[in-house]
């Protein structure tokens, strides 16, 4: 039986511009951000983590730096990086990004995972690193691990978890720094918290 925390970066000026990220944008946390990742660690610090996860962007990385500084273990994991939005990377959501985002969504949901947006990532490229990840991370001997990630990566990791279809993807949400708690045991994931923001109430 093990614990698996996994929560989204805290806030960037692009999410509270409403601008899309994605892999090639890599800015770090603003000060909105920065709090909420305090209050995070603040939270969460006593849970004896053994092992620190997190993309090689900076927002994730910012992200879980207190937890580094106390001496835990940190791995950066590439499978585990945003989506490439392609087109829609570094656009407002406006009508068009807003378009191409719901077709992608929809292509997805329908099995068409060889579908991206253009110059994007398609689906198949994003479920193959993401169930790279769980398989590894299925055998991992630490009984409590710490994962930062990012929302699209995120919302793949959990269906993938829970052995849903990825259609079922836009039921998750992710507050910047909205922790998913899972329980392992053997090969099956059992989620004990969804999208939990309680530690910013401190």
């Amino acid at each position: 039986m093990k614990n698996i925390y996994i929560f989204r970066h805290g806030e960037t000026e692009y999410n509270k511009l409403g601008i899309m990220q994605g892999r090639s944008i890599d800015i770090g946390l603003n000060k909105q951000g920065k709090e909420q990742a305090d209050k995070f660690h603040e939270f969460y610090k006593n849970i004896p983590f053994e092992v620190v996860i997190s993309s090689e962007l900076k927002r994730s990385m910012e992200s879980i730096e207190s937890f580094i500084k106390n001496g835990i273990i940190h791995i950066i994991d590439h499978r585990i990086t945003e989506i490439s939005w392609g087109a829609n990377e570094g656009q407002p959501m406006g009508e068009d990004t807003k378009r191409r985002f719901k077709r992608m969504i929809s292509e997805w949901a329908n099995g068409n995972l060889d579908y991206s947006i253009p110059g994007g990532e398609t689906g198949l490229s994003l479920v193959t690193r993401i169930d790279s990840f769980i398989k590894d991370l299925k055998q991992r001997k630490e009984k409590n691990i710490l994962i930062n990630t990012h929302g699209r990566a995120l919302k793949m990791m959990i269906t993938r978890l829970l052995e849903q279809d990825i259609s079922m993807m836009e039921k998750y949400n992710h507050h910047n720094t909205g922790l998913y708690l899972f329980e392992q045991e053997g090969d099956k994931f059992k989620l004990l918290k969804e999208n939990d923001i309680e530690h910013l109430n401190i």
